[in-house]
């Protein structure tokens, strides 16, 4: 959910979808993608976003950073 307050943002659900598509919404929250790791998952396909930093629900300041970490697909 966003908030409308003036000033903060709230860091959006985007686990599971696509790097381009969390980046977006991230960027509609009115915040900003900071730096992206990648790491192994067996569980979440190539490409796709494991998880957001901070959580999600985590008030940032207005244009905060939010680290993501992205899929790697799986380890062979």
């Amino acid at each position: 959910m966003l908030l409308n307050t003036p000033g903060l943002c709230t860091v959006q659900h985007v686990e599971g979808k696509t790097l381009p598509a969390a980046k977006r919404t991230i960027a509609r929250a009115n915040c900003r993608v900071g730096k992206i790791r990648r790491a192994y998952s067996k569980s979440v396909t190539r490409g796709r976003v494991i998880s957001p930093e901070p959580k999600p629900g985590t008030v940032l300041p207005k244009r905060g950073k939010v680290i993501l970490v992205v899929s790697r697909g799986r380890r062979r």
